[in-house]
């Protein structure tokens, strides 16, 4: 095969490693995304109030809202794409496991061993 089986249990673990940094960006994009909801709840609170204070218009009320909403979009997208590169990561390790067991049978070694 030309692949030893230490080179196959490195490229596995770099599998590993990437799926696992995948994992940690897909989390980070999440709690983005909760964050801006948030903001988009508080600014929606917020310009209720100033609305009422300072005789806002119900257009501009509107446009900032949709602001908010916009950039909560924006961070569900990067969850999502975070998402996807985990998801991808998991499959290359579900493929080098694969190709590990094969270059095994291959060369006559048992799982135990």
């Amino acid at each position: 095969l030309g692949v030893t089986e230490g080179e196959l249990e490195k490229a596995i673990q770099s599998c590993y490693h990437q799926a696992a940094i995948a994992k940690q960006e897909a989390a980070v994009a999440e709690a983005k995304a909760a964050v801006a909801e948030a903001k988009v709840s508080v600014a929606e609170a917020e310009l209720r109030v100033a609305k009422v204070k300072l005789g806002v218009t119900e257009g501009e009320l509107e446009k900032a809202i949709q602001s908010c909403y916009h950039q909560a979009a924006i961070a569900k997208q990067e969850a999502a794409v975070a998402e996807a590169k985990a998801a991808v990561a998991e499959a290359k390790v579900s493929v080098a496991e694969a190709e590990l067991r094969v270059a095994k049978v291959k060369l006559g070694v048992t799982e135990g061993e």
